[in-house]
């Protein structure tokens, strides 16, 4: 049995608790695509998960025990049979059939045809952290890439500090955004997408350059946006004074957004001061 990642990364010394549960459960010739997750507090834990590869062995079997794996899975061939031109409904009749019986950490991915049922998903799901719903058309055979599945992703607005933009102050390109944590000090959460000329008309009218030393670096790493391999990134700094509201995805770890947010509006009523650490999640948006 192997595991390999889209890009045809071997993954298989990274987690021999799927390997050994692939190889009991699984006939040969089989062919699954799918993802390796990793639940930590409840939680799913995507910096845990790039943890588990490290390049010494006793250091993936020692992981596999501290953080295993699951793995949730569609089936593209069976005992050698290519079924990738099947439909997804055949695809996935089978899989149940195959998985029917399996123990963890193999898991047989939900899925619903009502549209209420996925909504429900989204709403009771995404404090695990779960990002959303993927639409699949039962019809469809498979295609690498998955250009033909549509993400429906859950969405919350949150409040955030601008502490820096990329581009210039009159006319910020993106926002570099901060939260204050526990202990009272600004962390870099995030950044936006590009923002509109509008957006960048309005908020270089209000932006300030530094009065004193800023708390954070001249260059931020790249990991601090979600962007691996990390590598440094220059950005402006501006006072840590103007709080925007942001739309952004579930994926919120490690005190950072995963995925860039979007900038919605600027909340002016509202004071650094004013954000509590433990608001940082955000509200469910539509």
């Amino acid at each position: 049995m192997q595991l390999q990642s889209r890009q045809q990364k071997p993954l298989t010394r990274y987690f021999p608790e799927i390997v050994e549960a692939l190889h009991d459960q699984v006939a040969g010739g089989t062919v699954l695509d799918g993802e390796l997750v990793v639940m930590r507090d409840g939680r799913m834990d995507f910096t845990a998960l790039q943890r588990r590869i490290h390049p010494a062995a006793s250091h993936a079997a020692r992981r596999g025990v501290l953080t295993p794996a699951t793995f949730v899975t569609d089936v593209l061939a069976l005992e050698g049979i290519d079924l990738r031109g099947e439909p997804y409904r055949k695809r996935r009749k089978v899989l149940r059939e195959l998985l029917e019986d399996a123990a963890p950490p193999l898991a047989l991915m939900p899925a619903t045809r009502e549209i209420a049922g996925a909504e429900a998903w989204m709403r009771e799901h995404s404090d695990v952290g779960i990002e959303g719903v993927v639409v699949k058309d039962r019809s469809r055979g498979y295609r690498p890439g998955r250009t033909h599945w549509t993400k429906v992703r859950t969405r919350t607005m949150s409040e955030a500090i601008v502490g820096g933009v990329l581009g210039s102050l009159r006319a910020p390109e993106a926002l570099v955004l901060g939260r204050v944590d526990e202990r009272g000090r600004l962390r870099v959460a995030g950044r936006t997408t590009p923002l509109t000329l509008p957006a960048r008309r309005e908020l270089g009218a209000l932006l300030q350059p530094p009065r004193g030393a800023h708390p954070w670096p001249a260059r931020i790493s790249s990991g601090r946006f979600g962007q691996l391999p990390p590598e440094p990134v220059p950005f402006v700094q501006v006072e840590p004074l103007l709080v925007v509201e942001v739309d952004a995805d579930v994926c919120f770890e490690l005190d950072r957004w995963r995925h860039a947010t979007v900038f919605r509006r600027i909340r002016a009523e509202l004071r650094p001061e004013d954000l509590s650490p433990t608001a940082n999640r955000g509200r469910r948006g539509g």
